[in-house]
């Protein structure tokens, strides 16, 4: 193993200059950490599907070995995907973030009604802001099938740039206020390929919407949409509350503080930024 690189053990995240040593052809020796005395990094000798259920199972060890250890080349591609696929659920109008702005707006429609609206108090509601007023009379469209299907193509490109821009404040927020406090992370350097892997990896979690978009209906309750989104958001949160804490070894309430001002920013965003871009576009 080449041992000019910077690795970090599994188990207690200490440095150490290579993971294993050849001894032969077909032998070698897992190398051990001289600060906790355990393994460096066991999932060398792992199967990948092995690796992949520690990592669902919110594995640090697991995680730390993606992070650290290997050559993810690929991450780039996974975070495109997943970007796409955070469009798609937006675009479609069936998402979380749907659920939330159709509600909070009291958009009704046939889009809407039994799938992504749900009741609320008339002193909760967001159009009864001047502010709010226009944005949410925004994102109350029209029908898909009644509209030409050019304008919901551009409709999906510009809900994609709001995707991406929101993505990447999310990353600054987040790696910025990291290194701001980096008295709790002085002996962690974090470049901007660790930190998109990072992303990438806890932004995984997001298939886990995949069984209600692909299987959902129109019978299927909003009551039921929302309860699965708001799963997969919390297992999405405590995924990435986990990569970040591994990343840049922060304390565990100034994380959880700064990755909720993160994914609020992020909500809002998405929804100033598309009714903002197809006024620029018209």
């Amino acid at each position: 193993m080449i041992q000019n690189k910077q690795f970090k053990c599994v188990n207690c995240s200490e440095n150490v200059g290579a993971l294993y040593r050849n001894y032969g052809p077909s032998v070698l020796k897992l190398s051990k950490c001289e600060h906790c005395k355990g393994i460096v990094d066991k999932y060398i000798e792992y199967d990948p599907v092995i690796v992949m259920i520690d990592l669902v199972l919110i594995s640090k060890e697991a995680q730390r070995h993606i992070i650290f250890n290997t050559d993810f080349k690929a991450y780039w591609k996974l975070f495109i995907i997943l970007m796409m696929l955070e469009t798609y659920g937006i675009w479609r109008n069936d998402s979380l973030f749907n659920i939330v702005v159709n509600s909070l707006c009291n958009i009704q429609n046939n889009s809407t009604t039994n799938t992504t609206f749900i009741k609320l108090p008339q002193q909760l509601l967001l159009n009864n802001l001047e502010s709010y007023n226009m944005d949410c009379m925004d994102w109350a469209r029209e029908e898909k099938d009644g509209v030409n299907l050019f304008i919901w193509e551009k409709d999906f490109y510009i809900q994609f740039i709001s995707t991406f821009m929101g993505v990447i404040v999310f990353i600054l927020i987040i790696h910025s206020t990291m290194r701001l406090f980096s008295i709790y992370s002085q002996d962690t350097k974090v470049g901007i390929v660790k930190l998109l892997k990072s992303y990438s990896l806890a932004n995984t979690s997001l298939l886990f919407t995949l069984p209600t978009l692909v299987w959902g209906t129109q019978e299927t309750l909003p009551e039921t949409r929302l309860l699965h989104y708001l799963l997969v958001f919390l297992y999405m949160f405590t995924v990435f509350y986990n990569v970040f804490t591994v990343l840049y070894e922060s304390p565990r309430m100034f994380t959880t503080v700064i990755l909720l001002f993160s994914h609020l920013v992020k909500f809002i965003m998405a929804f100033h930024l598309p009714p903002l871009i197809r006024t620029v576009t018209t």
